[in-house]
């Protein structure tokens, strides 16, 4: 019979996550970093690909739109990042890292190069290129579902899951 491990794998991943955004924001505000380390991604993104709709953003960061324009809209309140109609169509808006805040944006970059060598480090130590395998994970499961791999394994799901 197998033993029901507790916690359970997603919440264990859950708390992985958790800690390294917890320790990654005490890192930036140690380092006198203004911007909340939850928008780091918007910056890296906008710093390698230029200005970018929500919708571009969302897309290459790979969480949802919402979840982007919620971070950029205080973020454009405060002057980080700023917001500017699309330049092949009006209606629609981009945003950037306004001049104000480049040499921040600069740093934050700077210091994610750093933690690239950082994660490298720690995958050596663990003995799991983990971002690599996440990534693989983050693919199977969009191939086939948990759901359809339980009812595979397990029949008898699949009367009560339609």
């Amino acid at each position: 019979m197998t033993k029901i491990r507790s916690p359970q794998f997603g919440a264990i991943l859950f708390r992985a996550s958790e800690l390294i955004g917890a320790q990654g924001a005490e890192v930036f505000d140690r380092l006198g970093i203004s911007l909340n380390a939850n928008k780091i991604s918007i910056v890296l993104a906008l710093h390698a690909k230029g200005a970018l709709s929500s919708t571009e953003l969302a897309q290459h960061i790979g969480v949802s739109r919402q979840l982007i324009e919620s971070r950029l809209k205080s973020s454009v309140k405060d002057g980080f990042f700023i917001s500017l109609p699309e330049p092949k169509d009006s209606r629609k808006r981009v945003y950037n890292i306004s001049d104000d805040s480049r040499s921040e944006a600069d740093r934050i970059v700077s210091i994610m190069k750093d933690f690239e060598h950082v994660y490298s480090t720690l995958w050596e130590e663990i003995g799991v290129e983990l971002e690599h395998a996440l990534k693989l994970m983050e693919r199977a499961l969009a191939r086939k579902a948990l759901t359809y791999r339980l009812c595979e394994d397990f029949p008898k799901y699949y009367d009560e899951i339609e």
